[in-house]
């Protein structure tokens, strides 16, 4: 696999839930409730956190678990770091991707590639609240408990090639999105627990650097 499509794959494995009961779908109001508690997102402009990553993958009996830092400043800068146990950093910003692989630096254009800037889209869109295309997306709006659930599957050739589904879980106190799941085609899939969110706290430009 060539390092364009590794990195890609690596995005994807982001953009998470053992043990749950069978969801099921929204009402018609549950949906409108629901759409409608997701506009206090919009006005959010930055948001720190950290994730908790586990890995599940078919030949092995416990996941892969690995630890980070994420940051989001609108409109359009993110970084996604894992610190535990190895260090691999990614900044979303100017168009661009900059990566930094344990002391090995890339650079890559976004604007050369839209599947770069969809999945940048949708980090964004995803913990900010927005709607999402369901040109590119087909969305299941669904209640999990009283949690709110989010299940997107791809439309487009490209995408379905790396990921089977997304599913959003949503907090059922403030709505913001608190664990993904990301499942690929194998039906391994990984999820990403947020925790520790700040929401509109400063934060420090040089975050956003390699």
């Amino acid at each position: 696999m060539d390092m364009k499509n590794k990195l890609l794959y690596f995005l994807v494995l982001w953009l998470p839930f053992c043990g749950w009961a069978q969801p099921r779908e929204m009402t018609a109001n549950e949906r409108a409730s629901f759409q409608k508690s997701l506009q206090q997102l919009v006005e959010i402009k930055t948001i720190s956190a950290d994730f908790v990553q586990y890995k599940h993958l078919s030949f092995m009996k416990n996941p892969v678990e690995s630890s980070g830092k994420l940051y989001l400043a609108h409109p359009d800068k993110l970084s996604w770091a894992y610190t535990a146990p190895f260090q691999y950093k990614m900044v979303f910003k100017d168009n661009k991707i900059y990566i930094d692989d344990q002391g090995k630096k890339q650079t890559i254009d976004m604007g050369n590639s839209k599947q770069f800037q969809k999945i940048s889209a949708l980090v964004s869109s995803s913990m900010r609240g927005g709607k999402y295309d369901e040109k590119e997306f087909a969305v299941a709006y669904l209640k999990q408990g009283k949690a709110d659930m989010l299940r997107l599957t791809p439309k487009l050739a490209g995408a379905k090639k790396y990921i089977k589904e997304i599913v959003l879980l949503f907090s059922p106190t403030d709505k913001h999105v608190e664990e993904v799941k990301l499942v690929e085609p194998s039906d391994d899939y990984t999820r990403f627990v947020i925790k520790n969110r700040k929401v509109n706290a400063t934060i420090d430009e040089s975050i956003f650097n390699l």
